[in-house]
């Protein structure tokens, strides 16, 4: 379709509206919004083809519509809207089906991961089978394999928590440098958890609440040693997570280009992800765990760390990555914006000012009805 078509179209779905009585600006809105979409699902460069068909729907909805006798300014604002939701409509649609690709990947991930963890159980329970057939000092050697291979796969197998609790079980129960020992296991098992996968924030937050958690509840249960243990998990978690943030700059040169972007953002945000972790964990902790917690987490944010030191450094590192492979498409990307700079920055004057007026207004109301009220009390 044209847009001396699209025109011509809405000028006469417009005229047969008003010919039965049936201008508003939700009507408007309606037609508007049809003629533009159709018109934008026959161009074929794209978003440059947005501004003259928005600019023609508008100016020939308007036009039309002198002579209607309606609300001009709920007109006009029917008509905007109705070009802006055309505009935009096969841009919903392609974002609305992206997102459910996105969920049936996340579906099939999850399943996979379902699979793998079966694999991998019954991978290791055959290679305990053979060990049984062995001599025993052979037994005893395959057996430590697979224990150190169930180690290196507890996040996987779904054994994290268990783990450190049960590691910090055994530790608490012999009494000898608990907090050490424990800052040594939630280290551990953090980096583990995480070497399993990509560092993304919402595996750091799975994983530090599964550490910490594990850690507080073995000593809540052995009813001792819980300002140990939680002291040891916080500061074992943050240095794991540290080391695995570390790595993240050599493991980045595998990762497509779009997850660069991702990976800075989750390193740039890894220290707040960490602490409001341990805050949730503290929350549903007993009191002498959640004091302790809290007051770990407060300290660290008032604190420069490891974990955010090295996590700034790497997120930089990630940022230098994403510029070193996508030149053109950065410099592109940066011609844009600052071509755009200035139109947002009166964009946003404008809207802030709209803001005000309806912040304004509604103090205007409030006022003038708290004064009716009182002209009725007196």
């Amino acid at each position: 379709m044209s847009e001396n078509q699209m025109k011509d179209r809405i000028a006469e779905e417009l005229k047969k509206a008003k010919e039965v009585g049936r201008i508003s600006s939700e009507k408007v809105s309606e037609i508007v919004k049809s003629a533009v979409s159709d018109a934008v699902a026959e161009t074929k460069d794209g978003v440059e083809d947005l501004r003259p068909v928005v600019k023609d729907a508008v100016a020939a909805a308007v036009e039309g519509l002198k002579e209607s006798g309606s609300d001009a300014k709920e007109i006009v604002e029917g008509t905007v809207h109705g070009a802006i939701a055309g505009a935009r409509s096969h841009g919903d649609q392609a974002l609305k089906a992206t997102r459910k690709e996105i969920r049936n990947l996340e579906t099939q991930l999850e399943e996979n991961k379902t699979k793998l963890a079966q694999s991998l159980k019954e991978a290791l329970t055959g290679a305990t089978e053979a060990g049984s057939l062995l001599s025993e000092d052979l037994k005893g050697q395959v057996d430590s394999a697979v224990a150190n291979t169930k180690l290196k796969s507890t996040e996987l197998l779904g054994l994290t928590k268990e783990t450190v609790k049960e590691a910090v079980k055994q530790t608490i129960a012999s009494g000898k440098n608990v907090k050490e020992t424990v800052t040594h296991i939630a280290a551990n098992a953090a980096e583990r958890a995480l070497e399993e996968g990509r560092v993304t924030g919402d595996r750091v937050k799975h994983i530090t609440q599964n550490v910490i958690s594990g850690a507080v509840e073995a000593a809540e249960e052995a009813g001792k040693g819980v300002k140990d243990a939680a002291t040891g998990a916080f500061e074992g978690v943050q240095k794991g997570i540290a080391a695995s943030v570390d790595a993240v700059g050599d493991k980045t040169k595998t990762f497509l280009r779009e997850d660069f972007a991702q990976t800075k953002e989750d390193l740039e945000a890894m220290e707040n992800l960490f602490i409001d972790s341990a805050r949730k964990v503290a929350r549903r902790s007993g009191e002498k765990a959640k004091v302790v917690l809290d007051d770990l987490a407060d300290h660290s944010k008032k604190t420069s760390s490891v974990l955010r030191e090295k996590a700034l450094n790497t997120g930089e590192s990630a940022a230098g990555r994403l510029k070193e492979v996508g030149k053109k498409a950065g410099k592109a990307s940066a011609e844009a914006v600052g071509k755009a700079a200035d139109v947002m920055t009166e964009e946003a004057k404008q809207l802030g000012k709209i803001s005000l007026s309806m912040a304004k207004g509604a103090i205007s109301g409030m006022l003038k009805g708290a004064k009716d009220a009182l002209k009725k009390d007196a």
